[in-house]
């Protein structure tokens, strides 16, 4: 034992031993007294910094290690763990925290709590039934594309820039003739005309 400590120690042994004042009876109060009296002041600034900055970005209970390693070098009072503790935590276990009918007092309570409040949470939503992928404008895209070529092959099909020529012209869709509309349309679809315009064609050929 150093002078420095057993300067600090014997005292406090013999107070002890003997009864007399206050002196600490627990391992806690101990463990308190031998740090107030050796704790690194550089080593108090350091941890005061790191736990300002702390916030949690992972599980509560990861949070909860980090933020109990990093009090164990600080001296504050209950208050200030509990404000600290619940300005850095995930917000929605903080959301969840709040809705509690007895919200606990104690620090340690409160990490059980938030813990238990966020491992559920992420159990529910792990279980959760996944959204349908919606379909992406160049899937939609694709299938127009395909779907208008696929029509474009039919001989009956009308693409929407004749169908809009017909109808300025005052042409039935069907047959892109006049003097009738697509519904009194005596000819059938344009192809069947093409169709019977070419056996003519044919017959005529071999007169």
């Amino acid at each position: 034992m150093t002078d420095k400590a057993a300067n600090w120690a014997l005292p406090l042994i013999g107070a002890i031993i003997k009864g007399k004042g206050n002196p600490p009876t627990t391992i806690p109060a101990l463990t308190a007294k031998f740090k107030e009296a050796f704790a690194n002041p550089d080593a108090k600034r350091a941890a005061a910094r790191k736990i300002a900055m702390l916030t949690q970005t992972t599980t509560t209970s990861e949070y909860v290690t980090k933020f109990h390693n990093l009090i164990a070098e600080l001296d504050w009072n209950k208050e200030a763990y509990i404000a600290q503790f619940m300005r850095s935590l995930h917000w929605k276990v903080k959301e969840l925290l709040s809705t509690k009918d007895n919200i606990p007092e104690e620090l340690k309570a409160i990490f059980a709590a938030s813990i238990k409040i966020d491992n559920t949470h992420r159990k529910n939503e792990e279980n959760r039934p996944k959204k349908a992928p919606t379909k992406s404008l160049a899937t939609v895209a694709t299938s127009t594309t395909t779907t208008r070529v696929r029509l474009s092959k039919d001989p009956n099909y009308v693409t929407p820039e004749e169908r809009d020529c017909h109808c300025a012209a005052r042409l039935c869709v069907k047959c892109g003739q006049k003097g009738h509309g697509i519904k009194q349309c005596p000819n059938g679809w344009k192809a069947m005309v093409k169709e019977v315009a070419k056996v003519v064609e044919e017959e005529s050929g071999k007169e």
